[in-house]
């Protein structure tokens, strides 16, 4: 990237068409050059080292040479240097020869106000050419306050990341300028509880002295709070941000559960639609939404200018996948928090492109699926980069189909996007797509937990606290036999009428259905140790409002 003092003139080749905005210009001499007959769009810009304004300039240079048009690009040193802007313009009309198709001017204003708006405005009259205003708006009153406008609304940006924080106490750092402050501001007015800081030449203290005070941290245009990602990163805390990218991105890449995304302003989008809207003589602007970048979205479109400005790869290529995935593995995680025991599955990889799902599921949302209850349900799986494609024929009608797009893998731990599809007769009825974290398990208790086994629920405030023993029966064909205990002590079997279990793995999964009742119930278990005849259980579960505890069971075996 170039960084100098004085305008500097570059051209790449970009497409040509007639426009003239009447709001903005009079028709007048637009001169050819008689060899080559060549046409440019011009963009003053400003601020050329900061990496907003290169974003700017790289998506400018790009849309040109896919419009096949001659991209003539000035920037500034400063901010405020709109006397820069004025000398581009003196320089613009050296360009006696060349036929311009238009103008894309970004306001620098001075200390007082000053801008280069009424040159820029008179040199398009003399050319008979439009000009579109792009990012910061020109004041009232300016020669150019007809032209179309293309930037971000600021407010729209605070709310925007204020729905995506959880949390409802939160800090947020903010930069001292206008953008900054209204962003901040807006989002404050949504999130009430959220406590807004200045971002001062001690930023790194500043979040340092409150690190304990938040679980979720806001940081609006703070990259230079960037040092002190790590150690937000070893506390455990949620860290969002707005156009602040470098390290950021990096923990996006790699999956870090606790950096939740980047608000970004679509440097690229917005200029995009400023040569488009020259090229297709558009005279009418628009606001450029932000849009929130996450794990889950790294491989979109609209994120992959971003990545290739910081030459990164959404998910870089994993050497040996197929090998490392041979394995047993279960979900942990699901979105960054540790998923309930209902809902965890085991998948079983095997080295020759099959193998098999264990996993027991509560309910559908869809009439025309069943819950599932599945073990070992095989599926063929075939690997394309860091995509796993996992198939399932469940019976003549239902299909379903995993995709885990793989961002890392060690022998314990694998991070990745599952994306799930439910697929009857050919049409898609159900999808999911969630980040997922899933654990290698090498524990087998399918044959140590065979046999008779009596215990009772050991954890506090747990529905499951009854305060009396149980037994079950586990049988080597997958049945098992639930026994009370009547009021003299006596152990009876005429509890279910039903009931089925099987173990992937560490995961307990039981169904079963009582006596004079046709519904099925379920239960969900993870087996945390066998030993000495004593079997452990534990499950994390979600009560209704939201709020988790973990429950656990413990049994010995009766000879």
């Amino acid at each position: 990237m170039k960084k100098m003092m004085n305008w500097v003139l570059v051209a790449t080749l970009c497409i040509c068409g007639a426009s003239v905005f009447t709001s903005c210009t009079s028709s007048n001499d637009n001169p050819v050059d008689a060899e080559t007959g060549a046409s440019g769009i011009v963009m003053i810009g400003k601020h050329g080292h900061v990496e907003y304004w290169q974003q700017v300039e790289s998506a400018f240079r790009t849309a040109c040479e896919e419009a096949d048009v001659e991209a003539l690009y000035y920037t500034t040193t400063t901010e405020n240097a709109y006397q820069e802007q004025v000398a581009a313009v003196e320089q613009l009309k050296q360009l006696t020869g060349k036929r311009l198709k238009g103008i894309v001017y970004a306001p620098a204003h001075g200390l007082n106000g000053e801008s280069a708006d009424a040159e820029v405005a008179a040199y398009a009259r003399q050319r008979g050419i439009p000009v579109v205003i792009l990012d910061t708006p020109v004041k009232a009153g300016s020669p150019l306050a007809g032209c179309p406008y293309f930037g971000t609304d600021n407010a729209a940006s605070g709310r925007a990341l204020a729905a995506e924080v959880k949390a409802d106490r939160v800090a947020v750092f903010a930069m001292q300028n206008g953008a900054a402050t209204e962003r901040a501001e807006a989002f404050k007015a949504v999130k009430t509880g959220a406590t807004v800081y200045p971002v001062s030449e001690n930023a790194n203290s500043d979040v340092e002295a409150v690190i304990n005070d938040y679980d979720d941290f806001v940081f609006f245009n703070g990259s230079v709070l960037s040092s002190v990602l790590n150690l937000l990163k070893e506390k455990g805390k949620n860290v969002y941000t707005f156009d602040v990218y470098g390290e950021f991105l990096d923990e996006l890449i790699a999956g870090n559960a606790h950096f939740k995304g980047i608000m970004a302003q679509n440097t690229f989008g917005m200029t995009r639609k400023a040569v488009d809207a020259i090229m297709a003589g558009v005279q009418q602007g628009e606001t450029v939404p932000a849009f929130f970048i996450t794990w889950a979205n790294l491989g979109d479109d609209a994120v992959k200018p971003f990545l290739d400005f910081y030459g990164k790869e959404a998910y870089p290529p994993i050497d040996g996948l197929a090998e490392e995935l041979v394995g047993k593995w279960m979900l942990a995680d699901i979105n960054g928090k540790p998923a309930p025991t209902n809902n965890k599955f085991v998948v079983t990889f095997t080295s020759a492109g099959r193998g098999y799902k264990s996993a027991s599921l509560s309910e559908y949302a869809d009439t025309e699926l069943k819950p599932l209850w599945s073990d070992r349900q095989e599926f063929d799986y075939a690997i394309a980069d860091n995509v796993v494609t996992m198939t399932s024929k469940i019976d003549d009608h239902l299909t379903v189909v995993d995709e885990l797009t793989v961002a890392s893998i060690s022998d314990a731990v694998t991070n990745g996007i599952l994306k799930i599809k439910w697929i009857i007769d050919g049409t898609v009825v159900k999808s999911v797509e969630e980040t997922v974290r899933t654990l290698k398990v090498t524990d087998d208790y399918s044959q140590t937990a065979l046999g008779l086994w009596e215990g009772r629920v050991t954890s506090e405030q747990s529905e499951y606290d009854d305060g009396e023993e149980h037994r079950w029966e586990l049988k080597a064909d997958g049945t098992y036999t639930y026994y009370s205990r009547t009021g003299d002590g006596q152990w009876v079997d005429n509890v279910n009428s039903s009931a089925a279990y099987f173990i992937a793995g560490p995961l307990l999964c039981m169904r079963w259905k009582n006596f004079g009742d046709e519904t099925e119930y379920r239960e969900w278990w993870e087996i945390e140790s066998i030993q000495d005849g004593v079997m452990k259980w534990k499950a994390l579960r979600q009560r209704e409002d939201g709020s988790t505890y973990t429950a656990t069971f413990q049994m010995t075996k009766v000879e």
